[in-house]
């Protein structure tokens, strides 16, 4: 049989194994560079606000490609679209059915999570940040009940005097906790008006707003388009046109073409011109759409297989701690250094062989406690036999 052939079952495809390993491996990927990103602004502190480097010019340029954290947040909100709107369709025909019982289950997956990262990132903000205050630290205190109560209920992005305040990265998961409340109508636009109209029209209305008042740059409107093109990329998953079928090479070419893009535009463009960001991220958010439905309609395509490798598979499962608890490692690691390392050639190598092994065994441990207790499925990490992948996906195609 060939490979459409096997792809149709329900709803006009085969049903979607209950777990897409190249997702996991994009999320990995993601949260590694955002690692990435910030050795660098601590390594080179200036560079990243336009002001003279203290780096060499050959490590200035290996760390050019490691300054732009919010395309890794961008692939991040489509891939949670995506992976959320095609739980519906596994779970019946694309509606939300439980709104109630959404909320609780998101709530449980990311607030535990979030709650114990949090308290460990005021933790370090009181003794390990004031020890480094200057760049790149100075922007996560002075540490204030205001900061602490909009972080807890998770509306510090709405605010830009608290939104990068005590660990930077927290702001993204205020946002998704926005994005699941208003998922609901987003379901609805999607399933009534169809896909093309519904990015169409979140996309338009966040482009307004963001020309008609340039200020909402800072509170990165254009991510609800984003995770709208990842719900209609599991729209055209899991619904093809039925004269078209699916189209796993239009994912390969918008995943490879969406990147080049993105990266050729941030390279071309100051870091400070904010009208970077939405450009940017709307490049790399086709991206990730075009992986992510490669992903579910050709599980065996090569991307998918090198997504899918079981490295970036293990990463993947504790992306979100990793993604977390990140900075307050780094910032322990890089303010605690040995005397000897000095200068930013040091650093970023330290940082690297040094930092970058105890961060990722630090926010394993962390996820050991904090994260998959609250996860619904518990899976052991292990790499898939040739005859698991077969009984999963059926015979590779030809």
């Amino acid at each position: 049989m060939g490979h459409h052939g096997r792809m149709r079952a329900r709803g006009g495809l085969r049903p979607h194994p209950p777990r897409l390993r190249s997702i996991e491996g994009m999320r990995g990927l993601a949260a590694l560079y955002v690692v990435f990103v910030h050795f660098c602004t601590m390594v080179d502190p200036l560079r990243i606000e336009g002001g003279k480097s203290r780096a060499p010019e050959w490590l200035q340029m290996l760390m050019t490609p490691l300054l732009y954290g919010h395309l890794a947040v961008a692939a991040f909100i489509v891939m949670s679209g995506f992976c959320l709107q095609l739980a519906l369709f596994e779970q019946k025909n694309g509606y939300l059915q439980n709104l109630p019982k959404f909320l609780k289950r998101r709530a449980l997956r990311i607030l535990p999570t979030y709650y114990a990262c949090l308290a460990l990132s005021i933790l370090t903000a009181i003794w390990i940040t004031p020890i480094g205050a200057g760049k790149p630290f100075d922007q996560y205190l002075p540490l204030s009940w205001p900061n602490v109560l909009t972080h807890l209920l998770l509306i510090h992005n709405f605010f830009p005097e608290y939104m990068y305040k005590i660990n930077g990265v927290l702001w993204s998961i205020a946002l998704e906790a926005q994005l699941y409340l208003v998922f609901p109508i987003l379901v609805a636009l999607l399933m009534r008006g169809g896909r093309w109209l519904a990015v169409l029209a979140t996309g338009c209305a966040a482009a307004f707003l963001v020309v008609r008042f340039p200020e909402l740059i800072r509170f990165r409107v254009w991510y609800v388009p984003l995770f709208m093109l990842g719900m209609a990329a599991a729209h055209a998953a899991y619904r093809p046109n039925l004269f078209l079928g699916v189209r796993p090479r239009l994912g390969a070419a918008l995943g490879v073409g969406g990147l080049c893009m993105a990266l050729a535009v941030r390279f071309k463009l100051p870091l400070s011109l904010s009208i970077a960001y939405p450009i940017c991220d709307a490049l790399i958010g086709l991206s990730a759409a075009g992986l992510a439905y490669l992903s579910a309609v050709h599980p065996y395509h090569r991307f998918n297989r090198w997504l899918g490798a079981w490295p970036l598979v293990l990463l993947g499962t504790f992306s979100y701690s990793l993604y977390l608890m990140h900075h307050p490692f780094e910032q322990a690691l890089y303010l605690f250094r040995p005397a000897f390392v000095q200068g930013a050639v040091a650093e970023f190598f330290y940082l690297v062989g040094i930092g970058l092994p105890c961060i990722l065994i630090g926010s394993y441990v962390f996820h050991c406690l904090f994260e998959r207790p609250f996860m619904r499925n518990r899976p052991i990490w292990r790499p898939a036999s040739e005859e698991q992948r077969k009984a999963e996906y059926g015979a590779a195609p030809s």
